[in-house]
């Protein structure tokens, strides 16, 4: 790899330093995240990180291009697609470990910065079991208590063949509505609390009844939702200090 000729580099001949001269730079594994999650294209993959710069990523997957870790192809149509190479199809299981480690071990409590609705509502787009959902399409309106406007608002088409997320609605009827803050819907989304205790902060799923049951079982939801964290867990070293201070 010619490329790893050219970046900042630790200095270092151990092949964990070397792997993060060129991982490490910041947005790198969240491009190697989303392709792994099934982007191709440029707008895609910024879906899936709606707060990085267009000059940024393609600054980023041109570096990744250049070290081997994916295919750039021009198709006939002029559309431009992004494949991971085996290199970087074999950091699957790294981006799963970091992602299970941050799950478990990172506060479940997030910042303001760190609730991004656009984030949320793409992952849950990827994150429907279309098997599921009813054989006419579903228009699913999500309100977001804590914002105004057209900003508060945003569009789940689901249909077998596709799921579409939207920022109006894409002129079908709204036969459903989920209302509930930011907040609220990511923590049940990731999983840090459950649904009963989302509609007791407020959350409401309302529309046809058959669907209002349903719709939690649309989704298979966050990737992560079932890690428990580290002070769940029978042998957590934080039960433990909390066992022998007890005991003294």
């Amino acid at each position: 790899m010619d490329y790893i000729c050219n970046v900042t580099t630790y200095g270092q001949f151990c092949s964990f330093a070397r792997a993060l001269d060129l991982l490490g730079e910041r947005w790198t594994l969240l491009i190697v995240r989303e392709l792994l999650c099934g982007s191709r294209r440029f707008n895609d993959v910024r879906r899936g990180i709606p707060r990085i710069s267009r000059t940024m990523l393609s600054a980023r997957l041109r570096a990744l291009v250049d070290g081997g870790l994916i295919t750039r192809s021009n198709g006939r149509n002029g559309t431009t697609t992004y494949e991971l190479t085996d290199a970087g199809r074999q950091l699957a299981a790294t981006v799963r470990e970091l992602g299970t480690w941050g799950q478990r071990w990172l506060p479940r409590q997030l910042t303001r910065e760190q609730l991004d609705a656009d984030a949320l509502l793409w992952d849950m787009r990827r994150r429907v079991r279309t098997e599921e959902l009813p054989a006419d399409p579903v228009v699913a309106r999500i309100e977001f208590k804590d914002a105004s406007g057209r900003a508060g608002v945003r569009f789940l088409l689901l249909r077998r063949s596709e799921v579409s997320v939207c920022s109006t609605n894409p002129g079908f009827p709204e036969e459903l509505r989920i209302r509930a803050s930011l907040r609220t819907l990511i923590a049940w989304w990731r999983g840090d609390i459950s649904l009963t205790d989302a509609r007791a902060e407020g959350m409401l799923i309302e529309g046809k009844r058959t669907w209002v049951r349903a719709f939690p079982k649309w989704f298979e939801r966050y990737l992560f939702a079932d890690v428990a964290p580290a002070s769940a867990l029978p042998d957590s070293p934080r039960r433990a200090q909390t066992r022998r201070a007890a005991r003294r």
